[in-house]
């Protein structure tokens, strides 16, 4: 009986129907016309399921393409590469006419083919910009490009695209659903003839027209059944009946169809994941990179020819700007000492011109005084047709480097005039007391009226003035030691102010000063500070003009790690010529003094250096002179390097 069965299930449905040839033959006419119209609605809406699988492929491919112009272009402009382009540029050439081909295929789907439109429209506006940008990568302007990238403007259209394409899915799947259904339908309808007309037939025609409906309706059954189980947005995987009849077949086709829509949704799925990791990636390298170039221990920059578009941290810290500030990197170049800004702007823009390297060494001047001495390489970086695309900085702090050299020149010196000063206590000191001494005798010795008084008295102050300069000298070349005690620095001023009172007011100078009594005390050899204090404000007083104004001020300063105080004595004279300026601190230098012997400043350096501090000389010709001292707060006992 079962093999009997077993071939009866194989036969063709017509075969099925001759069987019943001796029903009546309107009964079989009758059958036979709507059984071939349900086959036949049955092929239409099988054809129909095609399309939609169709469709579906198409679509699958035409999101593939939008992401490989995602791709293609954000690599691009990530690594500057040609080869990049590859994806965008295949993708460009395809995408429009798939999606024109895929809205074709929509004919009679209003609401499908409405959002293909649109999304059309967007790709074309993607694909537009993308393009455009790309062009300014290539012509040396990938700001805009970064910019796009980082304001989002692209992600947002492409969240509108995969809205818009998800919509599109969810559409087809219902389509299909739909088809799904009708076919079930179909079958329900042609069962339902089938069994109507069976009762119009003869008695005799029951069993084999029920083993028809049973050889049709139990398949359908089951691929209903496996269709109705599989949850919402699941294409499920429909069982093959062993049958070689019309409905083996169409189980083994469905079975086909739905293994190729799983694996197409497994492959788009797949497609998405390894987006999504290749953008994680690109996330933590460019994060990995940022990191690195804002903790260098040197300043790095780029350049757009002359024009600065980025500085890390330390060059910031250069500069003497907030590290943390995100401000405009051409900041840092007017922290350029202006004695310095004209000639490295005006060399580095000729270098550019050039498209050479460039390399030079200038000074950083921070709004507090301090200044930072940099050795700048900057390197022309070129595209792949050898075009100067951008300059590539890198800023290197030899501050301490040169105050090395400076204090070792300094040391040399000194040693040299050491020996120099001794030789001349030696040789011009005795006979200089001689000189003195003599003189003095012959002018107690000669009336005030005689004409010879004048001269003696002449050589007298001469050999005074020897004797001075030659105490001076000593000082300066001699090692310098300091007994530093803790005093109030205030009260330093004060006296120094005090013993300069005449002076002052003989120039009716107006005298401001901003000494805050919350400073610490300070803890310093306080002989020597107010040596330097006295040599520096008379200095003010007598590069001042009458009826000038002479500024002391001090205030808490911290340099690195290190607490100190600074000192600003600020004149409104003559100033200081600029080609005289850095030789102020050299002994023997004078510079529109009258009398003197070019040490005050030079020792007032030895006994700057001497307690660790530093100290500077601003001056503007005609407008006065800025003198800056800093000194640390604490200190041991010691000798000083120079």
């Amino acid at each position: 009986m079962r093999r009997l069965l077993r071939l009866f299930n194989d036969l063709p449905i017509a075969r099925k129907l001759v069987l019943a040839s001796v029903i009546p033959v309107v009964a079989v006419a009758l059958l036979s016309v709507v059984t071939y119209r349900s086959v036949t609605v049955f092929s239409d809406d099988e054809e129909q399921l095609n399309n939609t699988y169709l469709v579906q492929r198409r679509a699958a491919e035409y999101m593939r393409l939008i992401l490989d112009l995602e791709t293609g272009f954000r690599g691009y402009v990530l690594t500057k590469q040609e080869h990049y382009l590859y994806p965008f540029r295949t993708a460009q050439e395809r995408i429009l006419s798939v999606g024109d081909s895929l809205e074709q295929m929509l004919h009679g789907q209003d609401e499908q083919r409405a959002l293909i439109g649109e999304v059309q429209r967007l790709v074309k506006q993607l694909v537009n910009e993308k393009d455009e940008l790309i062009q300014a990568v290539k012509s040396g302007h990938p700001e805009n490009a970064v910019h796009y990238m980082e304001s989002g403007r692209g992600r947002a259209v492409m969240l509108d695209i995969r809205q818009l394409m998800a919509r599109f899915d969810r559409l087809e799947q219902d389509a299909l659903n739909s088809r799904l259904a009708r076919i079930s339908q179909d079958r329900s309808s042609m069962l339902w003839v089938i069994l109507g007309g069976g009762g119009l037939a003869v008695i005799l025609t029951i069993l084999t027209l029920h083993m028809i409906a049973r050889s049709i309706t139990t398949p359908l059954a089951s691929l209903a059944k496996a269709v109705g189980s599989s949850s919402a947005g699941f294409v499920p995987s429909l069982p093959v009946l062993e049958r070689r009849d019309e409905i083996g077949d169409l189980t083994r086709v469905m079975h086909a169809m739905s293994a190729q829509i799983r694996d197409h949704l497994e492959k788009v799925e797949k497609s998405e994941t390894d987006l999504r990791a290749l953008n994680e990636v690109l996330s933590a390298s460019e994060s990995k990179y940022r990191s690195l170039v804002d903790h260098a221990p040197f300043g790095i920059f780029t350049t757009k020819g002359v024009d600065m578009v980025f500085s890390n941290r330390y060059n910031r810290i250069l500069a003497g700007l907030d590290p943390d500030e995100e401000g405009d990197p051409e900041a840092v170049r007017l922290a350029y000492h202006p004695e310095d800004r004209e000639r490295v702007l005006s060399e580095f823009a000729k270098a550019v011109e050039e498209g050479r390297p460039y390399e030079t060494v200038f000074r950083f001047l921070h709004k507090d005084g301090t200044v930072r001495k940099v050795l700048s390489r900057r390197i022309p970086i070129r595209d792949a047709d050898g075009r100067v695309v951008m300059y590539q900085g890198f800023n290197v702090d030899i501050t301490v480097l040169d105050e090395m050299q400076a204090r070792l020149l300094r040391a040399e010196r000194l040693a040299t005039l050491g020996q120099v000063a001794a030789g001349i206590a030696h040789e011009i000191r005795n006979p200089l007391v001689g000189i003195g001494s003599t003189t003095s005798l012959l002018l107690e010795e000669i009336k005030p009226t005689d004409p010879r008084r004048p001269d003696l008295e002449i050589i007298l102050q001469e050999t005074r003035r020897l004797d001075r300069i030659v105490n001076q000298i000593i000082d300066y070349a001699r090692p310098r030691s300091i007994a530093p005690v803790l005093f109030f620095l205030p009260d330093l001023v004060q006296e120094v102010m005090k013993l300069l009172d005449i002076p002052i007011a003989e120039k009716r100078l107006a005298v401001r000063s901003s000494l805050p009594p919350t400073l610490p005390p300070l803890q310093a050899d306080r002989d020597q500070v107010k040596q330097v204090l006295i040599n520096l404000v008379q200095n003010a007083i007598e590069a001042s003009e009458e009826g000038g104004v002479l500024t002391l001020a001090s205030f808490e300063l911290t340099r690195g790690q290190e607490a100190g105080v600074a000192i600003h004595i600020v004149d409104t004279g003559t100033g200081i010529a600029p080609e005289a300026l850095p030789h102020v601190f050299e002994p023997f230098f004078t510079s529109g003094k009258h009398r003197g012997t070019g040490l005050g400043l030079a020792i007032c350096r030895n006994i700057i250096d001497a307690h660790g501090g530093d100290i500077q000389l601003t001056s503007q010709p005609g407008k006065g002179t800025t003198v800056r001292v800093w000194l640390p707060l604490r200190q041991r006992p010691r000798i000083a390097e120079t």
